[in-house]
């Protein structure tokens, strides 16, 4: 079977783990009671999480690019 307009694997990343995360953010700003400053500091501490782990996958990268070069 071949896979011609969404791969598995765009479901589970956008829909499985996506919908929980994008309705929690919509939730923060979009509940009641409302508090503006709490939603905008939890959205700035979910960003934050998400931007290191991303530098920290950069720098193991480039970490390993140094110790095992490519074999060519």
């Amino acid at each position: 079977m071949t896979w011609e307009v969404i791969y598995p694997g765009t479901w589970v990343i956008f829909v499985v783990i996506g919908i929980p995360v994008y309705s929690t953010v919509l939730a923060w700003f979009l509940g009641k009671p409302r508090d503006l400053g709490n939603a905008l500091m939890a959205l700035t501490y979910l960003v934050g999480f998400i931007v290191s782990m991303w530098v920290g996958v950069y720098i193991l990268t480039m970490i390993l690019g140094f110790v095992l070069p490519p074999a060519m």
